[in-house]
Parts: C-alpha cells; structure tokens; sequence
C-alpha cells in the first residue's frame, strides 16, 4: 500500500514537473519578447527581466535534465561493443548509473552550502523573489537526478526488473 502511494505521488510530481517545465520556456518566450519590444520600441528595457531569465535558464536545464533521466534520453556515450551479451550491457549500464547516481547525490551539499553561503534577506532577483528561493532548484534537481539513476541503477542490476 506504500509502495502504491509513493508511485501516485511520484506519478504526480512528474506531471507536475512537465507543466513547470512547458510553463517556464513560454515564459522565458514571453520576456525575452517583451525585452525586445521594449527596448526596439520605447528604447527602455525592464532591467529585471535579463537576471530572471538567467535564472529561468537554470531551472529549465535542470527541469530538462530531470526528464531526460526519467525517459532514459539523456547524453550517453556507449563505448561498450555490440557484441556483449545483453545481460553484461544491462549490468555495465546499471553501474554507471549507480555511479551518475552517487554523482549527483554528492553535488546536493555543495548546492545547499552555495544557498547558505549567499543567502542574504535583503538580496533579490526580481518582481519580489528573494534570491536563495531561485537557488533551490539546484539541490532539489540533484536530488531528484540521483533518486532516478539510482532506481534505473538498481533496474539493470537486478535481475527480473529491468523494463
């Protein structure tokens, strides 16, 4: 029943993650538009729109890179011959990303001490975001990427789960 419940949540962070994702890069569309108008226009840009779509760019990356892991579409280098069985392929395949897994997990810390050692109450981005707020997706995605190459890991490791 757990195990039931954990799928449905995690079956709804990952729609969730799709609109997030979709409604950001209309988003960044939207202002970087509105940025050309303005400046093309009136000859004033928003000073507040280039900081947030730096940052726009960073979730979607890792928004990106989330969804790629999950769908199995992400950038690998296959330097392992044709001529190995299926079975090798599978465990080789669940190492590396057992050690992408590790990877990943071992990134969050340093991602969470960047957001404690910037953090300042009076900093923010823009339109009233505080700046640690926008930081957070670096730990969060990271934490996510390994949770997702460690059940793929564990997937071709073990035998009768591969799917």
């Amino acid at each position: 029943m757990v195990l039931s419940i954990l799928k449905k949540v995690w079956s709804y962070y990952e729609q969730a993650e799709e609109f997030f994702l979709v409604f950001l890069v209309f988003g960044m569309l939207a202002l970087g538009a509105a940025q050309i108008l303005f400046r093309n226009v009136i000859s004033v840009g928003l000073v507040w729109i280039d900081p947030l779509l730096n940052h726009l760019v960073l979730w979607v990356a890792l928004l990106g890179a989330s969804i790629a892991t999950r769908e199995n579409r992400h950038i690998v280098i296959d330097i392992f011959p044709e001529s190995l069985s299926p079975a090798v392929r599978s465990q080789i395949k669940g190492g590396l990303q057992l050690f992408s897994a590790l990877a990943c997990l071992f990134l969050v810390y340093p991602a969470v001490r960047f957001i404690l050692d910037d953090y300042s109450p009076r900093r923010y981005l823009a339109l009233g975001i505080p700046m640690w707020v926008s930081q957070t997706v670096m730990p969060a995605m990271w934490l996510v990427l390994g949770i997702r190459f460690l059940l793929q890991g564990f997937r071709n490791l073990i035998p009768g789960t591969r799917g």
